[in-house]
């Protein structure tokens, strides 16, 4: 028999020395001369959740808790692992055991917080961050999250005072800072980059079903039917360019007008969600405006389904995308439908856009407005908001 004690301390030293693989080899070694070693499994389980196995590490974070129930930093990792698979009533479940062996743990209701959020429960989000903030006044996370939850539920008033308080602690928060400029009636041009990253970062997972199920989301299938209205049915012989990808629904929409489709995001998440979609001939990660000045070459046709709603000034990404496209190539976008007279940051900190707006600026650049059209492009607390979607050319 193999001495497992230096098996053991060789797969600890490389675990810290971040060798996960090597590490979860010898933990699975010893397992198998002593597979009730509770300790390993845990190591086994975090050294797993490193390499972003996912579906393995919560079975070895979950059979140490059964060897050793009480001890709730088996349970606390296993929870964070069956969040990432998306199992969050088990990853709740097992969240309540570790808390009742450690009440009112911060980060326990911290992380419950975070996976009833990621399910989509905004109210019992915000209950656990209520919890973690009385029991850890500076927790920032937890504040912010409470926030962001709190204004998403439509208490305003509430949210402009989570926000005010957390920057207090926070004082660089950017993102509490442009939304607390939203609920102030504050015309801020365009959202700080990160806090557009990290918003779809925390997004990218559950994007489609929340779009899709929750909020009746159906601006790339609206758009498509805008082409084929106005231009034809796709014959995929155009250079399509798809701004603000996401998670590849609008690019899956458009493909059959594709002889070549790049996505471009500022989410790295979502970029890796899109590319699941098999759609994409290139995906980049980074800033439309900045991609579409760097193209060595015009293009046939822009999309930016549901992007423009996250950008107030939009005579940057108008005069990039003039420049972008051939003569008689074509820009289709999507509005939340503003003013008619400009642009307006509003409550939700997402941008109004008014049609004289656009109709001027188009005219600025070149462009002619081949169509626009009156659509619900989605549902927001059961409510439909107002768009439109645009058909241009440039001229």
């Amino acid at each position: 028999m193999p001495d497992l004690q230096k098996l053991y301390s060789l797969a600890l030293e490389l675990h810290e020395q971040d060798k996960p693989d090597q590490a979860v080899a010898l933990y699975e070694r010893i397992l198998s001369n002593i597979p009730d070693a509770d300790l390993v499994l845990y190591n086994l389980g975090l050294a797993l959740y490193a390499l972003e196995q996912f579906t393995a590490a919560p079975t070895a974070f979950l059979r140490a808790t059964e060897i050793n129930p009480t001890d709730p930093d088996y349970w606390f990792n296993g929870d964070l692992a069956l969040k990432q698979t998306g199992k969050f009533t088990l990853a709740l479940a097992a969240y309540e055991k570790a808390l009742a062996l450690q009440p009112a743990d911060p980060d326990i209701l911290y992380n419950m917080g975070c996976c009833h959020q990621a399910a989509g429960d905004r109210a019992e989000a915000a209950a656990a961050y209520e919890k973690v903030v009385a029991v850890s006044e500076n927790h920032s996370s937890a504040l912010g999250n409470l926030a962001y939850c709190t204004h998403l539920q439509g208490d305003y008033d509430r949210a402009a005072v989570l926000y005010r308080r957390l920057l207090a602690l926070r004082p660089d928060h950017t993102a509490a800072g442009y939304m607390l400029d939203a609920l102030e009636g504050k015309n801020t041009s365009a959202p700080p980059p990160e806090y557009v990253r990290r918003l779809f970062d925390g997004y990218s997972e559950n994007f489609d079903q929340d779009l899709l199920e929750n909020l009746s989301y159906r601006v790339p299938q609206l758009l498509c039917s805008l082409l084929v209205d106005a231009v034809g049915p796709g014959c995929k012989e155009k250079q399509v360019v798809d701004l603000g990808c996401g998670t590849g629904l609008s690019g899956r929409a458009v493909f059959e007008y594709a002889s070549s489709l790049t996505g471009v995001d500022l989410s790295a998440k979502m970029v890796e969600e899109a590319e699941k979609k098999g759609c994409y001939d290139e995906l980049v990660v980074g800033d439309v405006v900045e991609y579409l000045m760097g193209l060595p070459q015009s293009v046939d046709l822009l999309l930016a389904a549901d992007v423009l709603t996250y950008l107030g000034d939009l005579d940057p990404l108008f005069k990039a995308a003039s420049e972008s496209v051939q003569v008689r190539g074509l820009f289709c976008f999507s509005t939340e439908r503003g003013d008619d007279e400009d642009w307006q940051l509003r409550v939700t900190g997402r941008y109004g856009h008014g049609r004289k707006y656009v109709q001027a600026l188009a005219d600025r650049v070149g462009f002619q407005v081949l169509a626009c059209r009156g659509a619900d492009i989605r549902k927001e607390r059961g409510r439909w908001i107002a768009g439109d979607l645009y058909l241009l050319q440039k001229i």
